[in-house]
């Protein structure tokens, strides 16, 4: 028989309650928070340890999944994941756990639409809806009513749509260099300087910056004894590059001094690292993969059949998970035979290979001219109301072979592997004119909270990088240049971060 010793009873009763303050905290997240908060013995009474929406899948579907931040210290309970534009709040019901048994817990609504001024008490009547468009108090009273502790109670809704691409208008410029006769221009990017050649009249004009946001750009009229073309000009890590109407590649290192490269090319591809990757010619029907300067052993290979020989994308550097080395990537073109294609090609460094799926409905349509960029959107959670941030590549404009420019823009969630159309908050809007030969860059700008804002973290987030996206140029249907530098953003990028 076992016999039961008081004294182990009583210290181990005394240990937890000694540890209680310890490891209370409100609302905690296993995934997201961090901190424990220490409250006295009075204020644990009042002290709500979470908060929620009841399901209600006519509001809307995981309603119950959406997580509140739950401030004791503040008297504030929020969602700082905002609920998607237009959900209708007036009507919710709620769930609430407290750490210790309360006498009442009693919502105030003023000025909501539904409920203008009433009172709700939960402890009694815990399924009533409450209106959320007005001022919402929840007053809690401790068991034996000597404690009493309000909590504002926010539901957050989006003003706008957070998964939007947004192209405002307010924000379009002028395109560095550009002027009534200019015909033709081509942007690249230079470590952290953006150069954009411009052919203006009779005279080539350089510009430069350091931001494509930038108000003014350094202009020099090149004084060169070359015609160039400009749809060939690009940079690597340490110079730029160009070639003359007859393949000549010539070379500058500050753009005003160009030199012979002693090379010549049918056209140039783009900046692989420290090499431009570009195809040669017999001046027949074969090409040949080349690079500048050509590393050790390297030798020039016949291109694969329905490789793009010219006018296809950027070449951009593509980052991912699977691949040992560093891996660029262009979409479309015209190959050898004239055919317009839709394939990604990536490189690796040594070889060339198609990315994407060949087969089905998941491919790019032929077109060149196409605007190609990595950048980000948000996919839902499965099951919940949370959004996870997810490298997506993006494809605009372009032209078909028909000779009709491409109005949609296409996504890639596997780096380049499947396509899709993408959803309509993620079209270009329609006072933004179709396009193809633009170029596009994506930017980190940094943004400043200008007040306090909800979110999940314990050491408030007063600035952040944000992602901006720079569309230069492009022609129109007639092949005229557009004189337009646009800028956009995907909408939740710009919102204060939650996590």
């Amino acid at each position: 028989m076992t016999k039961n010793n008081p004294l182990c009873h009583f210290l181990l009763l005394a240990a937890l309650l000694l540890a209680l303050p310890m490891w209370v905290s409100c609302n905690k997240s296993d995934d997201n928070d961090d901190d424990s908060y220490t409250y006295s013995e009075s204020e644990m009474t009042t002290l709500i340890t979470a908060f929620g929406l009841q399901d209600n899948s006519n509001v809307m579907v995981n309603l119950d999944s959406v997580y509140f931040t739950v401030d004791h210290d503040a008297g504030l309970i929020y969602n700082a994941d905002s609920l998607p534009v237009g959900t209708n709040v007036t009507k919710l019901t709620v769930t609430i756990d407290f750490l210790n048994t309360v006498k009442s817990a009693v919502f105030t609504v003023k000025g909501g639409k539904v409920q203008s001024d009433t009172t709700i008490n939960y402890t009694t009547s815990s399924t009533d809806s409450i209106d959320f468009t007005g001022n919402v108090v929840l007053t809690v009273t401790s068991y034996d009513g000597t404690r009493v502790k309000d909590y504002t109670v926010k539901v957050n809704v989006h003003k706008v749509e957070p998964d939007a691409m947004v192209w405002p208008t307010s924000w379009c410029r002028i395109l560095p260099g550009y002027s009534v006769n200019a015909s033709e221009q081509r942007t690249v990017q230079q470590d952290d300087y953006y150069h954009s050649l411009v052919h203006v009249g009779d005279r080539y004009v350089l510009t430069t910056a350091s931001s494509p946001n930038q108000s003014q750009w350094a202009i020099d009229t090149l004084d060169i004894n070359f015609t160039p073309d400009v749809s060939s000009f690009a940079a690597t890590s340490y110079s730029l590059f160009v070639l003359d109407l007859d393949g000549n590649l010539y070379t500058s290192d500050d753009g005003e001094n160009w030199v012979s490269c002693d090379t010549k090319w049918f056209s140039v591809l783009g900046s692989y690292e420290d090499r431009l990757l570009g195809i040669a010619s017999d001046g027949s029907t074969t090409y040949y993969h080349d690079e500048f300067p050509r590393p050790a052993g390297f030798v020039p290979t016949v291109i694969e059949d329905y490789f793009p020989i010219m006018s296809a994308s950027q070449l951009v550097h593509a980052d991912n998970s699977w691949t040992t080395s560093s891996q660029s990537m262009l979409v479309g073109g015209i190959d050898r035979r004239g055919k317009v294609v839709g394939d990604v090609w990536g490189y690796d460094g040594t070889k060339w290979g198609v990315i994407n799926d060949t087969h089905g409905k998941t491919k790019l349509p032929a077109m060149y001219g196409a605007t190609l960029f990595p950048y980000y959107r948000y996919i839902k959670t499965s099951g919940t109301l949370r959004y996870k941030k997810h490298i997506t590549w993006y494809v605009l404009g372009g032209r078909f072979s028909d000779g009709t420019l491409n109005d949609s823009v296409y996504v890639s969630n596997n780096q380049g592997i499947n396509w899709a159309v993408a959803d309509s908050a993620l079209q270009m809007p329609e006072l933004m004119r179709s396009f193809y030969d633009a170029q596009a860059f994506v930017c980190f700008e940094t943004l400043t909270a200008s007040k306090q804002a909800p979110r999940r973290v314990s050491q408030a987030v007063i600035s952040w990088e944000c992602p901006y996206v720079y569309l230069f140029g492009g022609c129109d249907q007639s092949g005229d240049l557009l004189p337009f530098l646009w800028r956009g953003v995907y909408t939740r990028m710009t919102f204060y971060p939650l996590y």
